[in-house]
């Protein structure tokens, strides 16, 4: 009985974890503003200053960027999925060849941003490239 009330609370504790993300890479990311190849999966970055950050490489996956200001951020080759970049100032950001699937990019800045395919945005693109 003991073990199942145990196994019980270790789940209900860990029950909001959903992506693993390493502390040495989000402070490496924090004190010089470059991580590439870093895991930040599942990191909370909530209004973070990341402005001309080179973050290729990088696996964003379930990261929270919500009010982030990426602009001028170089996001080549990352795994956005599920991140939550509601929001965040991706103004002129470079997203070639990144994976935004279920990505959440409501009231994101990408004005002059280059999308994923290669093509710039519209200056009043918000939400979605135009």
């Amino acid at each position: 009985m003991a073990l199942v009330m145990i196994s019980c609370a270790l789940l209900l504790m860990f029950a909001g974890v959903g992506y693993p993300f390493n502390g040495e890479h989000v402070e490496k990311l924090r004190t010089t503003n470059r991580c590439r190849n870093c895991d930040l999966s599942g990191a909370d970055l909530r209004g973070a200053n990341l402005a001309g950050a080179d973050l290729s490489g990088a696996n964003l996956a379930g990261a929270d960027l919500s009010g982030a200001n990426l602009a001028g951020a170089y996001i080549v080759h990352v795994d956005l999925t599920g991140t939550n970049l509601s929001g965040a100032n991706l103004t002129g950001a470079r997203l070639i060849d990144s994976n935004l699937n279920t990505a959440r990019l409501t009231n994101a800045r990408l004005a002059n941003a280059v999308w994923t395919d290669g093509r710039t945005c519209a200056p009043d693109s918000l939400g979605t490239c135009k």
